[in-house]
């Protein structure tokens, strides 16, 4: 038992420094789309009036002209829906034509369908009300798309910062996120990506149908979209542009971190696919093996010391290679915060994997029951 938990501990480290080896900062293209390039910025809102002021402001200062953006209400039960009629009403611009509609059905999916059938962007562009956008987010984002065979782009998000080791858990765990979904991309085999930064044809979308087996699923509605297009069109039809960063608010709770999360992994079993199974099952499975290593000290003093160089190897790695993603995004944590996310983070796995085997969460006032 002792060998297996020291050669488990060596491999995880190699892979995770190989993993490490695929996070490069993109060369960005100067290639324009061209005239013929049309936008339309997509996005679905549920009980968002909080943030809503900050992202008008955020679209507002984004640099490219002319594009149209759709909000579409999701039965909101606050005041966002005012609050944004009133921002359109007072924000006549000429070079931004906003669009404010109703889901003519229930949930995210149903409501990037209505807004699709609106949209007069050939190229269409999605986010969530609780981010900020770079400002010249639209460019980068179009001179991926205009290369030869792209179909969809995608990029990383972000969590706004924050003092406390809860916001810097978030920031830590979102690197490892980003760390899986860029290695995804780079083996031309994409497991995840990001509504809140992410654009697509909207002929593909059109073509795809991501929706037609699973809209009662409340979650998903990026990666269903991902998974069509790329067995649709092939590998080649999809980039990752990890320097098109996208901001979004950390969740308020530990109790509303894991619901995000468990709703998030309960779509695996809806997906069909088998390296999406396995991507779903081995770093859980992984978590488990450390957990289990806490046995090791009773095996005496060779137990004592591969638990020691188990988890030291543990911690030392993951520091080094999530501090490396996060610091390409500018953010910098102490060893501190590193040191203790390692430390529970498979706590967190093996309670949000079992979690979600029962497929129930609650998401903005919905219960997936």
């Amino acid at each position: 038992m002792v060998t297996f938990y020291l050669l488990f501990g060596i491999v995880y480290g190699v892979l995770i420094l190989i993993l490490s080896s695929l996070w490069k900062q993109d060369l960005l293209s100067d290639f324009q789309y061209g005239s013929k390039a049309s936008v339309t910025v997509i996005i679905p809102f549920r009980n968002e009036e909080a943030n809503l002021v900050r992202l008008f402001d955020s679209i507002k200062r984004l640099t490219f002209r002319p594009f149209q953006v759709i909000f579409v209400n999701d039965r909101s039960q606050d005041k966002g829906r005012d609050i944004l009629e009133d921002l359109i009403e007072h924000n006549r611009d000429v070079d931004i034509q906003f669009v404010m509609l109703d889901n003519e059905g229930e949930g995210k999916k149903e409501a990037i369908k209505t807004a699709i059938k609106n949209a007069i962007g050939n190229c269409i562009l999605t986010t969530d009300a609780d981010c900020i956008l770079p400002q010249n987010w639209v460019e980068i984002t179009l001179a991926q798309l205009s290369r030869p065979h792209v179909r969809m782009a995608a990029g990383p998000v972000m969590t706004l910062g924050g003092n406390s080791f809860f916001d810097h858990f978030q920031q830590i765990e979102w690197a490892s996120i980003l760390l899986i979904t860029q290695a995804g991309f780079e083996w031309g085999n994409p497991i995840m990506c990001s509504a809140a930064n992410m654009a697509y044809e909207k002929s593909a979308f059109v073509e795809a149908k991501p929706y037609e087996s699973n809209l009662g699923h409340l979650s998903g509605d990026d990666e269903f979209l991902l998974k069509k297009i790329h067995s649709s069109y092939g590998a080649e039809a999809i980039v990752y542009i990890i320097s098109n960063l996208v901001w979004t608010n950390p969740q308020g709770s530990w109790k509303e971190l894991f619901s995000q999360r468990i709703r998030w992994v309960s779509k695996w079993k809806l997906h069909d696919s088998l390296s999406h199974t396995l991507f779903s099952i081995v770093p859980w499975l992984i978590q488990v093996v450390f957990i289990s290593s806490i046995a090791l000290p009773f095996q005496g003093k060779t137990g004592l010391i591969v638990f020691a160089f188990l988890w030291i190897s543990k911690t030392s790695v993951e520091w080094r290679v999530l501090g490396k993603i996060l610091q390409s995004f500018g953010i910098y944590h102490g060893a501190l915060a590193y040191f203790l996310t390692s430390i529970i983070h498979p706590f967190y796995v093996f309670f949000i994997g079992l979690s979600s085997l029962s497929g129930k969460f609650e998401w903005k006032g919905r219960s997936s029951s």
